[in-house]
């Protein structure tokens, strides 16, 4: 059994896997927990099951956090924590001038799609940024990160006296009748197109049609207007592979 930790800016997923496929997995507020007290009370709310020996890997872009996972297995656990980064993952070339740089939620979006879909592929996750991984030949040659979606609305909302906070879905057409149709269309269509003037150049890279995949927790947002497969999980059976990697090496 494994323990996952993926922490974002906005939002921490966490989830507990035997196997890398199933995954039993709940979302909290990465402000919620602050200590690792607080952290150990989410866990037991969230599985009975006894998780104080089960191994702990965590995928995070906050760093100020990661202070409390390491006080959390000191304490709940088995004074281990596995650190998601590209320098501890020698199976796929770092093609970038700063692999130390590339965020851990990339890093394992890219070990996934490797592992599971090939040398070819190009990776769209959707969270409070959104994030854009090239692989070709089994190489990571970069990417590209976007504002997300909220993050472009709640700019509008917070930068404007009067323009409304609106649902991040696409809008059916591309002329606004009011504010709301017209947020939408400035902010969820326009960076939909922005994502698929990507795609389309990306792909002019390759001699064979790369796998395109879109994971992340507004991918089904998109999924009616951008090309790919979605796969939701993505990110989680990278941090799992990556554990499995580091426990091969190790021995």
């Amino acid at each position: 059994m494994l323990l996952l930790f993926d922490v974002g800016n906005t939002h921490t997923t966490i989830a507990l896997t035997q196997d890398g496929k199933n995954f039993e997995e709940y979302r909290i507020s990465t402000k919620n927990y602050e200590t690792e007290d607080e952290l150990y009370v989410f866990l037991k709310i969230l599985y009975k099951e006894k998780i104080n020996t089960i191994p702990i890997v965590v995928s995070s872009v906050v760093p100020s956090v990661n202070v409390i996972f390491e006080y959390f297995a000191t304490k709940y656990g088995n004074g281990e924590v596995c650190f998601v980064n590209a320098q501890r993952y020698d199976k796929i070339t770092w093609n970038v001038n700063y692999p130390q740089e590339i965020g851990a939620d990339r890093i394992c979006d890219v070990i996934a799609a490797y592992k599971d879909y090939g040398k070819d592929c190009i990776v769209v996750d959707y969270g409070t940024a959104i994030t854009v991984e090239v692989l070709k030949d089994g190489k990571y040659e970069g990417g590209a990160i976007l504002p997300g979606f909220s993050m472009m609305v709640h700019a509008l909302f917070r930068g404007t006296a009067k323009l409304p906070e609106v649902e991040i879905r696409p809008y059916d057409g591309f002329i606004g009748k009011d504010t709301e149709s017209n947020v939408r269309i400035g902010t969820i269509n326009a960076t939909v197109g922005a994502i698929r003037y990507l795609l389309e150049n990306i792909k002019r890279q390759y001699a064979q049609p790369p796998v395109v995949i879109h994971t992340g927790g507004q991918a089904t947002y998109v999924s009616d207007a951008v090309e790919g497969i979605i796969d939701r999980d993505l990110t989680l059976r990278g941090m799992y592979y990556f554990y499995e990697e580091q426990k091969n090496t190790a021995h």
